[in-house]
């Protein structure tokens, strides 16, 4: 089962995964405790001063079990510029590398931001229906159903515009159409130069939270699934499974989509202007819409409104 998740981990399971055949200067106790690859991806975090980038953590915690520094097991790691599968026609390309520190980088490429964006605006959210609904008492999110019904008005708003073209479920028709023709826009060519449409604070927070939100579904997915999958008598089966908090992601996004909303215009000049720019808001819009509505109703058990 394919799982709702940011593509750029699987950098790192693939590492840990081939880890043998590039593990030649390492210490033999280094190699035979060398982490799963579960493990490995949960060493990886978003960095929250910086868009599009994680960090991992894995050379320090193998340096403790072995006479390199991290430094040297960075080196042995091989990290480099790659590129990610994530459907049959899109691809991400994910620049790696690590500092004099020991940590390991992963930088999500301005460019396959886009292509990340549609994938998850399109990503069927039934994988992950039901999985552990919050039973313990919950902080208000009043803001975060408001959040929901403002998106479905812009929504609607844009559609009567004729900006965009709304499907039942809230979601923009045919969004590759719009991601395909945008860097070739005329008005877009200095945002296309550095790989995005997007250009501010706001907007660049909202993708952020997104990239959380992602994360913290497909790391709940993996866990859930392996601890089901292991054997009764396996440690794996022992393991502490720590559920995501997600009454905070879900304020965290309605409250990025909140700022986003009142620094991004939409509609008037910028609509006439630079129409890309606009359907590109619509459509941050419509995917902050459809993993709002995931949280409240499917983790927190709480309807998502419409209108209010």
């Amino acid at each position: 089962m394919e799982y709702l998740q940011l593509m750029i981990r699987n950098v790192v399971v693939n590492s840990a995964e081939n880890f043998n055949d590039i593990n030649g200067g390492l210490s033999s106790e280094l190699s035979s405790e060398y982490p799963s690859p579960q493990d490995f991806a949960e060493s990886i975090r978003l960095v929250p001063t910086s868009p599009y980038q994680y960090v991992s953590t894995i050379a320090h915690q193998l340096a403790a079990r072995s006479s390199l520094t991290p430094v040297e097991i960075c080196q042995e790691l091989l990290l480099s510029t790659t590129e990610m599968e994530i459907d049959r026609s899109a691809r991400l390309e994910i620049c790696c590398g690590y500092n004099e520190a020991g940590y390991s980088y992963f930088q999500l490429m301005p460019e396959s931001v886009m292509t990340w964006l549609n994938y998850i605006h399109d990503l069927p959210i039934d994988l992950c229906l039901d999985r552990d609904r919050v039973s313990s008492p919950i902080p208000s999110i009043d803001v975060a159903i408001y959040a929901h019904a403002r998106c479905c008005s812009l929504l609607k708003l844009a559609e009567t515009s004729r900006l965009v073209t709304i499907t039942p479920n809230w979601q923009i028709s045919t969004p590759e159409l719009f991601w395909q023709s945008q860097s070739s826009c005329r008005e877009n060519q200095l945002r296309a130069a550095s790989g995005s449409i997007f250009n501010t604070l706001a907007e660049d927070r909202l993708i952020h939270t997104l990239m959380e939100v992602l994360d913290s579904i497909y790391s709940d997915n993996l866990q859930l699934n392996s601890r089901e999958s292991a054997p009764k008598h396996s440690s794996g089966s022992r393991r502490h499974r720590r559920q995501p908090n997600w009454a905070k992601l879900t304020i965290d996004l309605a409250h990025s989509w909140l700022e986003f909303y009142r620094h991004c215009r939409i509609f008037g000049d910028l609509q006439r202007q630079n129409p890309h720019l606009a359907i590109a808001r619509c459509m941050l819009t419509a995917i902050a819409r459809r993993y709002l509505q995931l949280l409240l109703e499917n983790y927190l058990g709480i309807s998502a409104a419409v209108e209010l």
